[in-house]
């Protein structure tokens, strides 16, 4: 695992200002992968990604003096945790704020009226574990991203904004898709590893814990 940050944690533990600094410009990237994350009611009434991304790292930055260091990897997922946090309990306080402002129709009990769940939606559990796997990529992406820039920014662009193939040569300047796939299959390869750890997949080794669609 890398651990090219212990020497600017440690300073930012000590109050180092430009460690700190350092460690604050991270934002960009944390605010792709949590983009789309957030409803639109949760936009409208509480801030953009960008806040949500601004505020857990500010929130974990000040915690971190009491972080054990283990990896970049882990510091990453650590902050990650903290941004998390932030969208689910914004998430969890506009849905108590629509029910008590929209009491649920009676029929709906059964499952046949308009608050029934839709079929295709995940079950919490689905939806867990898909959180934790996304989590852990682009916590492995921050660790990566300074040796292998490029093949990162190819799986941001597909994993975390849904761009096509052929996009991803345009945004790039890859001059042809077959180019734009190669960068992308490289990109999952170095992030194999490191994203079985953070999962606690390493016991399966053939297997990496996210289906991607690289059909696009």
């Amino acid at each position: 695992m890398s651990a090219e940050l212990l020497p600017i944690i440690e300073a930012a533990k000590r109050g180092d200002r430009a460690a700190l600094e350092r460690l604050g410009k991270c934002a960009d990237r944390f605010l792709r992968i949590f983009s789309g994350k957030l409803s639109s009611r949760v936009r409208r009434t509480r801030g953009s990604t960008m806040d949500f991304v601004l505020e857990g790292l500010a929130e974990a930055l000040s915690h971190l003096p009491e972080h054990e260091y283990q990896s970049d990897e882990a510091f990453y997922a650590w902050v990650s945790r903290h941004i998390q946090h932030k969208i689910i309990d914004a998430h969890r306080a506009e849905g108590r704020r629509k029910r008590a402002a929209e009491p649920v129709a009676l029929d709906a009990r059964d499952g046949s009226g308009p608050e029934a769940p839709a079929a295709h939606e995940q079950s919490p559990s689905q939806a867990a574990s898909a959180g934790e796997v996304l989590q852990a990529l682009g916590s492995a992406i921050l660790a990566v991203q300074v040796e292998h820039s490029l093949e990162m920014e190819a799986v941001v662009l597909k994993v975390y904004e849904g761009k096509t193939f052929p996009e991803i040569s345009d945004e790039l300047s890859l001059g042809s898709e077959k180019s734009a796939r190669i960068l992308f299959a490289k990109g999952l390869e170095l992030l194999r590893p490191r994203v079985r750890r953070l999962t606690g997949s390493d016991d399966r080794p053939g297997e990496f814990p996210l289906e991607l669609d690289g059909g696009r």
